[in-house]
């Protein structure tokens, strides 16, 4: 049986798109955890109804214990699913009729740990580009690829073996609350054995209510959100990821930072960035609260924070 948790917040206007379709799936051998995180539209009015009528589905309001946020519904999601096998969906996305079959005929022929399907965003108007356009016949199935972009995938796109997904979760309290980042880092550090399957299997909603494209709005909240999730990514991995993998990170976030400062944005968690660039590029990185103090004064900081990085 394969477990798709779903963790919603507002999202009465697509969650019926997104039942309905997980729903219709050409393979039927699911359970579907939805986890509400404090609605205050008619999401539970929708979602009961699906509730009522197919006993695959399971509708819960996240317990008081557990703290808000999309990744703490996912985690505590996880806990009472029962497959034998993982997706996580998000709850305005679509999934396609042979999205399910497909990914789990992948799975068990090829005997791997984890599958990948592909997708493409859509809004009202159609059809738009794919989130990451890699070659998905090339791409290395690496933590370092990953990390760096050269290998990529969305939230909705894995289904991965249950052995492995209990030994992984979400990083919750991130500005991204997505942070399907590090997941896929934690896996991938745990096991290289998956495949990426060269199909459509996903429509992903772009809307003014996405979280990413929120953040794209303003760019310096999308700066500080991106530096934020390397910088957490960094501290979870710095004892167990490679040293190139955390110095690139690293790296990145300090050019996001040092064009905050540029911007008069003023770069959170100074001290904790700092004890990490320590860890990772020596003495020098005791500089980079100069670097940022000199960059938000007058914008002219980047020679330092290039010899730190060096």
């Amino acid at each position: 049986m394969i477990s798709i948790i779903i963790a919603t917040y507002n999202r009465a206007a697509y969650i019926a798109e997104t039942l309905s379709a997980i729903q219709n799936q050409t393979y039927g051998d699911f359970e579907c955890i939805i986890i509400d995180d404090g609605s205050t539209d008619h999401t539970d009015e929708i979602v009961e109804e699906f509730v009522n009528n197919d006993e695959r589905f399971i509708y819960l309001q996240r317990p008081e214990s557990v703290p808000k946020g999309a990744n703490f519904s996912r985690n505590y999601g996880y806990t009472l699913s029962k497959g034998d096998y993982v997706k996580f969906f998000d709850s305005d996305d679509v999934m396609l009729p042979h999205h399910l079959e497909t990914s789990m005929k992948y799975l068990k022929e090829g005997n791997y740990d984890f599958v990948v399907g592909d997708c493409i965003n859509f809004n009202e108007t159609g059809l738009l580009e794919r989130p990451y356009e890699i070659d998905r016949t090339t791409a290395e199935l690496t933590a370092m690829r990953f990390a760096d972009f050269k290998t990529a995938w969305i939230t909705n796109d894995l289904l991965v073996k249950r052995e492995y997904a209990d030994k992984i979760s979400f990083l919750a309290g991130l500005k991204d609350q997505a942070t399907e980042y590090q997941y896929n880092i934690k896996l991938l550090l745990l096991t290289e054995n998956g495949f990426l399957i060269n199909e459509i299997l996903t429509h992903r909603r772009i809307h003014d209510q996405g979280i990413v494209e929120m953040a794209k709005k303003d760019m310096n909240v999308f700066k500080a959100t991106t530096a934020d999730n390397f910088l957490a990514t960094v501290d979870f991995f710095k004892n167990s990821g490679t040293i190139e993998m955390n110095r690139w990170m690293l790296a990145s976030q300090l050019q996001l930072n040092y064009e905050l400062a540029s911007s008069r944005v003023m770069p959170e968690k100074i001290w904790k960035t700092t004890s990490l660039l320590v860890k990772f590029f020596g003495m020098k990185g005791f500089l980079y609260p100069l670097a940022i103090a000199v960059t938000f004064a007058t914008g002219k900081g980047y020679a330092i924070m290039k010899y730190i990085r060096s």
